[in-house]
């Protein structure tokens, strides 16, 4: 079986000396797995990484919409508190009406519902890549966008979780600063912790956006909350694994250019057939591991021969994977 065979590749390579060309995280940074599937908690390599760190992305309406997408969120909540990972858990359009943009009072209403569904997520984020206008209903209106985070800060001030203000996408210099621009003068009082996609900086080896970010919210925390290699994106990167993988090695060296960043999560874990206009998995759809899948490897072994990783644990696994409806959103 394909998969045993890759874990005693993984294990092998956490047990071994890491390659001269890694980079490991720095040691403020935190690293995790950004990916929907809820399969990724019973797949034995990502238990073999000791990663506890996860990011899931749901319709802010979710429970009130019900069907498999609630289902997956039940399983892959569920299966994170049970393996002891924090689930870092971020909104974002509706997959029944997704060129609606909420208002304030229902924004509130559907995430609270969310909150009281699963009460031990202590980390949230406001709206998923929430400047892209032309994905996300949230692209217009910066103004709004800032209304649901201040939303959901009060929400969590008094439950005690954590929110992320907002996810970026790293587009145009010009178009990001505006957007980014607007939004902070309605978000209230810092500090704040922001999101960054910074997909050009990791996967052309560049610096330039990531440091800018660093400049414009000057004193505030950073997560890359989506980062890592791409394997192929429509006809703007052929398909190439060795590219990815340089590119997640990159990744960490763009997290060391400040202490203020410190959260990279790695997108994604497994790689899905039925995309094919986008794939960033280390591992390939067929459960092969690919080469990004080892430079992570070696950038946590790098890393643990400093801080000793937490113990896997030694849970149950549950009896049967949930699989995902052919409905899914690319």
């Amino acid at each position: 079986m394909r998969w045993l065979i890759g874990l005693g590749l993984a294990l092998a390579a956490l047990a071994g000396a890491a390659q001269a060309s890694a980079q490991a995280p720095p040691p403020h940074v935190a690293v995790g797995i950004g990916d929907n599937n809820p399969d990724i908690f019973i797949d034995a390599r990502f238990r073999a990484t000791g990663i506890r760190h996860a990011r899931l992305i749901v319709p802010f309406d979710v429970v009130r919409a019900g069907g498999w997408e609630l289902a997956s969120a039940d399983a892959w909540l569920t299966r994170a508190r049970d393996l002891g990972v924090e689930a870092f858990v971020t909104f974002a359009r509706s997959s029944r009406r997704p060129k609606y943009l909420p208002t304030a009072r229902q924004y509130a209403a559907r995430v609270r519902e969310f909150r009281e569904r699963y009460p031990w997520v202590r980390e949230y984020g406001t709206w998923n890549e929430a400047n892209h206008g032309g994905v996300q209903p949230t692209g217009p209106n910066p103004r709004r966008t800032a209304l649901f985070y201040r939303t959901l800060r009060r929400q969590c001030a008094l439950a005690g979780c954590r929110v992320v203000a907002v996810e970026v996408l790293a587009v145009t210099w010009k178009r990001m600063w505006r957007w980014v621009r607007k939004f902070r003068r309605r978000a209230g009082p810092g500090p704040h912790t922001w999101g960054i996609h910074n997909y050009p900086d990791a996967n052309y080896g560049r610096f330039g956006t990531t440091r800018r970010f660093l400049r414009t919210v000057r004193k505030d925390e950073i997560w890359f909350t989506e980062t890592g290699g791409i394997v192929r994106f429509e006809k703007r990167l052929r398909y190439d694994e060795t590219r990815a993988a340089r590119s997640v090695r990159h990744v960490f060296r763009l997290a060391g250019l400040s202490p203020r960043i410190t959260r990279a999560y790695i997108y994604n874990w497994q790689s899905d057939a039925r995309n094919r206009r986008w794939d960033s998995g280390i591992i390939a759809a067929d459960g092969t591991p690919r080469r990004g899948f080892f430079a992570l490897l070696d950038a946590l072994t790098l890393e643990r021969f400093q801080t000793p990783p937490p113990p896997v644990v030694a849970d149950p696994l549950p009896s049967e994977p949930v699989r995902l409806g052919d409905g899914r959103d690319d």
